[in-house]
């Protein structure tokens, strides 16, 4: 049999395979196109579910790129390290490069020098080749000196390494200067070279060195750095008070952030959700996890001052900042230098009110009443201790079992009348200037109006002052005609502030919601972190800058740690039939 066709069949299936190669060409193409498209727009894990079904070199690259941009970068890093020298020039620069920003992010600046090192040494003078050296001489000048030293050891190159001694020269000591000279020498680099004379000249006299001598030491970041900053709270996609916390201080982080980065366009700030609960556990785990996967600048939270304790020994560890927005237990940040306190503590809260008391009401002989073993007694102590080093004196102090008495005040507040007669028959010859009354938690209001009812039955009309809780107190009008009464509170919202008014607005109009104060307590405090990191550049400086701060003037709070890891700023408000007012005049 003759099959007169069979010669045309090897062309039908060159003509069937050429067509497929074609029509995946032009898929692969559009899949390209459009993963690039996402990343353009910001929306990188969408590009990334595209660019990681595309095995190619240009498809390995986007996929490091977008999985940079999200922060997770060790995933990155394992696309890019795909990327070979067989792919095109372009593409395999674009990797190296965007290698060295991973390795940089990652705190390995030593790796990073080495890649755009080798990146500036091109003959081909791309922009991207102008773009690594500008990135390799801004490391050089940002490092610290124990990152400096770090980088010297994982450069690959003797020229690297004299570059980041010479990055040196003028912002160290002339000693410091010379035990850095002493380690290139050992590094056996050519000491007979121009550069070596010179740099051995400049090191040989002390008046020739102090002409190189900088004293600002002022940092400048590489431009594009950014900014990782861990928010390890509970997941707000849920309901109820906790949520509603929690959902307020991620909306005023982010709203922050966005803000930071509208002004700021060569550096830029991300906030990285890590979920937490109530439990220490979990506390743990997300400390681990924003070190381990986001290489975090600093963490904000948790809510809760308990596990709170398990992510302050961990930022220890790892050497991470912790700027807790609410917790305010006296205990948090013992003898650990990395962990801040946002919201004054309760012994904050007393010192606060003794100066009042003493420096701007002059008050000079005092009591003291509050329940023992409850917050408050931290305040007592404090306020007494305070008030007497400021030359005052407590003449009654009672931290007492108050609860075990049914809460019957009599036997301490016959001590608080203002009558002479009644005072002489106690044989107390003590006139009261002052009460400071520092209730808190549930019995708080009970006791505030037992208190306040014992000195109106005495015709008593010495000042009091309290706790944060006096100012949700609802004190009839009569009591408050002549009975002045104070609180201390860490936050204050003045609705007149055009300021105020503004970030509603702005905050309604990206969350399509209201602002709680939670919302602006997360505002605030990531805000003044960020405004910290835009001062000091390096966070390597972070942990030491945040306590010289100036003071920061926020929506709903002041932050000044004054050389402490405790916010100073305690806002005193009187009480009176006029309403509750800021007192505006505090030393």
């Amino acid at each position: 049999m003759i099959f007169p066709n069979v010669k045309k069949f090897p062309l039908l299936f060159l003509s069937i395979a050429f067509f497929l190669f074609q029509l995946s060409n032009l898929s692969y193409a559009q899949s390209l196109e459009e993963g690039i498209n996402y990343y353009q727009q910001g929306d990188y894990e969408e590009a990334i579910q595209i660019f990681n079904d595309i095995d190619t070199p240009q498809g390995r690259l986007f996929s490091g790129k977008s999985y940079y941009s999200l922060g997770q970068y060790l995933t990155a890093k394992t696309y890019l390290n795909q990327v070979d020298q067989k792919a095109e020039d372009e593409i395999y620069l674009e990797a190296k490069y965007t290698t060295a920003l991973v390795d940089f992010q990652l705190g390995l600046y030593g790796n990073a020098l080495n890649r755009l090192y080798d990146l500036k040494d091109q003959s081909i003078k791309t922009q991207l080749v102008t773009n690594g050296r500008q990135l390799y001489n801004e490391i050089l000048g940002y490092l610290t000196l124990n990152q400096r030293k770090t980088a010297f050891q994982q450069a690959k190159s003797p020229e690297i390494k004299y570059d980041l001694i010479k990055a040196a020269i003028g912002s160290v000591p002339l000693e410091d200067a010379r035990t850095l000279y002493s380690q290139l020498i050992q590094s056996k680099i050519d000491t007979a070279s121009s550069a070596m004379q010179e740099l051995s000249e400049t090191l040989a006299d002390s008046m020739n060195y102090a002409t190189e001598r900088r004293y600002d030491n002022q940092v400048n970041a590489p431009k594009g750095i950014v900014y990782d900053l861990g928010a390890a709270l509970p997941s707000h996609s849920n309901s109820g008070s906790e949520f509603e916390v929690a959902r307020g201080l991620h909306f005023g982080y982010i709203l922050a952030a966005e803000e930071f980065n509208q002004q700021n366009t060569d550096k830029k700030a991300f906030i990285r959700h890590q979920n937490t609960s109530a439990n220490m556990d979990s506390a743990g785990h997300a400390m681990t996890t924003l070190a381990w996967n986001y290489h975090a600048d600093a963490v904000l939270g948790p809510l809760f001052s308990e596990p709170a304790h398990k992510m302050a020994d961990l930022a220890e560890q790892y050497q991470i900042p912790l700027i807790a927005p609410l917790a305010n237990s006296d205990t948090l940040n013992v003898d650990n230098p990395y962990v801040y306190q946002a919201n004054p503590t309760f012994t904050s809260h007393g010192r606060k009110m003794a100066e009042y008391a003493v420096q701007s009401l002059r008050m000079d002989t005092l009591a003291v009443l509050t329940e023992k073993n409850s917050l408050g007694e931290a305040s007592a102590f404090a306020f007494r201790d305070k008030a007497e080093k400021l030359g005052a004196k407590v003449v009654h102090f009672f931290v007492e079992d108050l609860e075990s008495q049914g809460y019957d005040l009599t036997d301490y507040t016959k001590f608080f009348t203002s009558d002479s007669a009644k005072i002489d028959s106690l044989n107390n010859y003590h006139h009261l200037d002052g009460i400071y009354a520092p209730f808190t938690g549930q019995p708080a209001s009970t006791l505030a109006e037992l208190l306040l009812v014992d000195m109106e039955a005495m015709g008593s009309d010495i000042p009091v002052m309290g706790s944060q809780e006096w100012g949700n107190f609802d004190i009839p009008e009569i009591q408050l005609e002549n009975q002045p009464i104070y609180f201390s509170e860490s936050y204050y919202i003045n609705q007149k502030s055009k300021r105020v008014e503004q970030f509603k607005e702005i905050f309604k109009q990206r969350f399509d919601t209201e602002p709680n104060r939670f919302a602006m307590i997360g505002y605030d405090v990531a805000s003044y972190v960020l405004e910290t990191l835009k001062s000091v550049e390096n966070p390597a400086y972070l942990k030491n800058a945040l306590k010289t701060q100036p003071m920061y003037k926020g929506i709903i709070s002041n932050i000044n740690f004054k050389g402490e890891h405790i916010n100073q700023e305690v806002k005193i408000f009187e009480m009176s039939k006029n309403g509750i007012r800021p007192v505006l005049k505090q030393n």
